[in-house]
């Protein structure tokens, strides 16, 4: 299996947010922190001043998370917001 990484861009938003079936899952995602469930595309592409990236495989978009420096360490490195599309959950990814 091949996984490849790239930069977000917003012509993801729809796919990722596809992913989030309900309002369990959206704030187990994001804890509420990104907004209120539905989130918006507007919303998740707020993101873009942070470091966030999509997973890719066969040309489509698979995962999404975001890298973000925590202010109390800088020297810290976080993976937050990560979720994965449905369909390949539990399979390695």
């Amino acid at each position: 299996m091949t996984l490849k990484l790239r930069p977000y861009n917003t012509d993801d938003a729809d796919t990722i947010l596809s992913w989030c079936n309900g309002e369990k899952a959206f704030y187990k995602w994001t804890a509420g922190v990104l907004g209120k469930f539905p989130l918006t595309k507007e919303q998740i592409n707020s993101v873009i001043n942070r470091i966030p990236f999509t997973a890719i495989k066969d040309d489509e978009p698979v995962g999404f998370f975001i890298m973000r420096i925590p202010s109390e360490n800088p020297e810290e490195l976080r993976f937050v917001f990560v979720i994965v599309n449905p369909k390949i959950r539990g399979k390695g990814f």
